[in-house]
């Protein structure tokens, strides 16, 4: 007997917006998007990518929790800002994880 299996996508992006005004800051605002299987439409969660945040990690733990096994993670965009003294470092802005477990 063959296992059937079913998928799970989580997309994940960073958006930098400029300042209105050069003596504020810029606006960072990071967002994970959830595709479910059988579910019409994503599932957004969104936080403040300026400050620190558990976010990634509790949706993790959530998915581990729910028989969610991590296949693939794709870099989907990235961008160069200036990292460790390198002008040409890069880091994800965007990613697309793919997760599966046994179909019932």
């Amino acid at each position: 007997m063959r296992t059937r299996w079913e998928y799970l996508v989580v997309s994940w992006n960073l958006t930098a917006t400029p300042p209105a005004d050069a003596s504020e800051a810029w606006t960072l605002e990071g967002a994970f998007h959830i595709s479910r299987p059988g579910v019409s439409g994503v599932e957004p969660r969104r936080y403040d990518g300026g400050q620190a945040s558990t976010l990634g990690f509790e949706l993790l733990n959530e998915l581990g929790a729910d028989g969610w096994e991590l296949v693939s993670n794709t870099v989907e965009r990235s961008t160069v800002a200036p990292a460790q003294g390198y002008q040409t470092a890069g880091f994800p802005i965007a990613t697309a994880q793919i997760f599966k477990r046994p179909a019932d």
